[in-house]
């Protein structure tokens, strides 16, 4: 016989009971959790325009999303090659064809000209510098995003008042789009950071952090303002933006596509406002049928509607080939095709008896600008194996002339970089390439010249008032990367004596 079951044996009507009882609540539970679930899916149930904490900043979210680029560079440790530490900061989409505008002090943080570009829970891309000015902090970088960008209309700084509300966004920390708001807390102000000085900032209290740099700053109604640049070491929330209307005036200098790519066609245009030519430079191919007060409309392939674009539209031309510039006269449509005339190149010299070295003059004096040396009695002149304050870099009120000769290696485009406190110019022979003259902080300058390759005079001025000194002078061309102009290269007639 079985063993007795331990479980009381039940009568089966109280089974029939209980099975009843736990259908019905099965049958009410059931539905009632589903209907759960389905309303946690459909929450929010009001339209996110009727939501009682919407603020100006997230319409400006919604709105600039797509025009605010995160960026990334990723640089070896100076001392353990195999630590890599990676770079952040944010980018302002400039124009649909890719061109992003973002701070110089990130390239020069990340040792290089490429890097990762990517928008807010989007597709990465690689970008490469197409321009850089130093001494303004300014970068344009160009992505191939295989589709249309949504760009930035630049707006206006000078109408900007104190307390007015802004937005600023960013990439803080790699941490992906960030958005703060603030006010403007004061105009006009000057600061500086580890790689320049800047003057005519908008200081903000919107919160920024390292990796916010080249970001947009906005007004409530979503216009570019400003780019967040820098922020006060050991302060909170006291940040800077460069104002645009100063990015938009420096613009045509920082990408200068005739300088840099060695070409001539002779237009300025008006960066505010339409389009307008505002000069045309004599005998040059422009002046075959342009004038001034014509309103540009179309460079080769590109639409025209801002001076931005022409400009931008001017990086694709290169010398002797033939491109075709649609403008408006007087309301006529009128189209001229046109060749950029190559740049004249400078040929070199072959000078006999040179020696290693430059000729360095040492002048005492007071100046608030460069003074015209070839008027002054230098008080000491010797030999200097580079561009280099030597004996003097303790000092103050004295100027310096170096003149000698310098080498370059191959037919083409040279930059030339002169970074100075105070004031300081760099002639090729008798043409003035870099002028950084005037009494300021350490800013960097640069110019393009096209050299035949050989010897060319070189001629550096310099002059510091009072306080730190500080003078070096950079290259880089064909086949050469940026980097101080080597001993090597650097030549002068004969002895400094």
């Amino acid at each position: 016989m079985p063993p007795p079951s331990l479980v009381p044996a039940m009568r089966p009507d109280k089974e029939w009971m209980m099975s009843r009882r736990f259908l019905a609540v099965f049958l009410f539970a059931v539905p009632a959790f589903l209907a759960t679930l389905a309303g946690c899916a459909a929450a929010p149930t009001r339209p996110a325009a009727d939501l009682a904490g919407r603020t100006p900043a997230a319409d400006v979210f919604q709105q600039c999303k797509d025009s605010v680029v995160n960026l990334g560079m990723r640089r070896k440790d100076d001392k353990d090659p195999k630590i890599v530490h990676t770079e952040y900061a944010s980018g302002i989409v400039l124009h649909e064809s890719g061109y992003i505008l973002t701070n110089a002090h990130l390239l020069r943080r990340g040792g290089g000209d490429t890097g990762s570009a990517g928008f807010d829970r989007g597709k990465e891309f690689v970008f490469k510098a197409v321009a850089v000015d130093d001494a303004r902090d300014i970068a344009v970088l160009k992505i191939n995003a295989g589709k249309p960008l949504k760009p930035f209309a630049l707006g206006v700084s000078r109408d900007l008042f104190v307390g007015e509300t802004v937005i600023a966004m960013g990439n803080p920390y790699g941490m992906g789009l960030t958005v703060s708001q603030g006010i403007v807390s004061a105009l006009g102000r000057s600061t500086e950071s580890e790689f320049t000085y800047f003057p005519d900032m908008i200081q903000t209290g919107a919160s920024t952090n390292p990796g916010n740099s080249g970001g947009p700053l906005l007004t409530v109604r979503g216009d570019l303002v400003g780019m967040n640049t820098t922020e006060k070491m050991g302060a909170n929330n006291i940040a800077f933006a460069i104002p645009v209307d100063r990015i938009r005036d420096a613009l045509p200098n920082v990408l200068d596509p005739e300088g840099r790519f060695g070409f001539v066609l002779g237009l300025q245009v008006a960066m505010d406002g339409p389009p307008r030519v505002t000069a045309v430079a004599k005998g040059s191919p422009a002046a075959a049928g342009l004038a001034v007060g014509d309103v540009i409309t179309g460079l080769g392939a590109a639409k025209v509607a801002s001076g931005l674009d022409f400009y931008l539209a001017l990086m694709d031309c290169r010398p002797e080939h033939s491109v075709p510039i649609r403008f408006e006269r007087s309301g006529a449509a009128m189209e001229l095709v046109v060749v950029p005339a190559k740049a004249e190149v400078r040929p070199s010299e072959n000078p006999k008896n040179l020696v290693a070295g430059l000729r360095r003059d040492y002048y005492t004096g007071k100046w608030e600008k460069l003074p015209d040396f070839a008027g002054l009695q230098p008080a000491a002149t010797e030999k200097a194996d580079r561009f280099e304050l030597g004996p003097y870099a303790d000092k103050e009120r004295f100027g310096l002339k170096f003149t000698g000769y310098v080498e370059v290696p191959a037919d083409g485009v040279y930059t030339f970089y002169v970074r100075s406190d105070d004031g300081s110019r760099l002639y090729i022979s008798n043409r003035l390439v870099v002028d950084n003259d005037g009494t300021h902080t350490t800013m960097e300058k640069r110019g393009f010249i096209p050299l035949k390759a050989g010897k060319h005079p070189i001629t550096v001025t310099y002059f510091q008032n009072v306080r730190s000194a500080d003078l070096k002078v950079s290259w880089e061309g064909p086949g050469l990367k940026r980097q101080p102009i080597p001993a090597a290269a650097l030549f002068s007639a004969g002895s400094t004596k």
